[in-house]
C-alpha cells in the first residue's frame, strides 16, 4: 500500500521541480542540450523551455526524460538518488501527474527504480475527456483493469471498448489514447512495464499483430 497522497501539486510547482532535476541530471551525465533533445525525441527549444521552468511537462514528456536519463519516472520526480532498499518492503508516495479542467486525473502510486520502469497507476476520466499519449519505448506493455464506467482504448489504428470488470493487455510503443466511452466517469488501474531506450516510429498499417488484447478470461465469455 502507499502513503496517503500529499496535497495536489500545481502544474507550476511540478514544472519548477522538474526544471531543477533536468538541469542537475543533464550536468551530472555530461549531456548537452542537443544530446538530450536527441535522446528524448523533443526539440531543443522544448528541452530549453523545460529546463528553464517555462513549460509544464506532460506524462509523455516525463516518460521520455526518464528514459533518456536511464531512470524511472518516480526517480525523475525524486530529488534524492535511488538507493538499494534496506528492507524487502518499501513505502512509496502517490503523485498526481495529470489533471483536466473537468476533473480527470492520473496518479502514479508506486514504481521501481532504475532504467526499467514498472509502474502502478490509477486513472479517473470524466465523460468527454481524452488522454492522448506518444509512443513509449519499444515493446512497452500495459495492463488495464476498468472498475467503473466504460473506457475506449486506441493504440495506433486499433480500438477497443472496455466496460467495468473487463481488462486488457496493450503494447504501447506507438501513439495511443484513453477516453471515457459513456456518460459515466471511467475509473481504471494501469500497470506499465517500459524498459527505456530510444523510441521507434509507429509500425506501418500493414502490421498484422494487434497491440490490443482482451484478457483470456474475457475472451472466453
Amino acid at each position: 500500500m502507499t502513503d496517503t497522497p500529499a496535497p495536489l501539486e500545481t502544474e507550476q510547482e511540478l514544472g519548477q521541480a522538474i526544471a531543477i532535476r533536468i538541469r542537475d541530471l543533464r550536468r551530472d551525465q555530461n549531456l548537452t542540450l542537443d544530446r538530450l533533445a536527441k535522446l528524448t525525441g523533443l526539440s531543443k527549444g522544448t528541452v530549453v523551455a523545460l529546463e528553464q521552468g517555462k513549460a509544464n511537462p506532460s506524462i509523455g514528456i516525463l516518460c521520455r526524460l526518464a528514459a533518456a536519463f536511464s531512470l524511472s519516472v518516480a526517480d525523475l520526480l525524486n530529488e534524492a538518488p535511488p538507493t538499494a532498499p534496506d528492507h524487502p518492503i518499501e513505502r512509496s508516495k502517490s503523485r498526481t501527474l495529470w489533471t483536466s479542467v473537468k476533473g480527470s486525473q492520473a496518479q502514479l502510486h508506486t514504481s521501481t527504480s532504475g532504467r526499467t520502469m514498472f509502474e502502478l497507476w490509477s486513472w479517473v476520466l470524466m465523460p468527454g475527456d481524452v488522454f492522448a499519449a506518444d509512443a513509449h519505448s519499444p515493446d512497452t506493455r500495459e495492463l488495464l483493469s476498468v472498475t467503473q464506467g466504460s473506457l475506449k482504448v486506441t493504440v495506433g489504428s486499433h480500438e477497443i471498448i472496455l466496460n467495468a470488470g473487463e481488462n486488457a493487455r496493450l503494447v504501447t510503443d506507438q501513439p495511443h489514447s484513453y477516453a471515457a466511452a459513456s456518460d459515466v466517469t471511467a475509473h481504471f488501474s494501469m500497470a506499465v512495464l517500459e524498459r527505456g531506450g530510444q523510441r521507434v516510429p509507429a509500425p506501418s498499417s500493414q502490421a498484422t499483430t494487434s497491440p490490443l488484447a482482451v484478457s483470456p478470461d474475457l475472451a472466453d465469455r
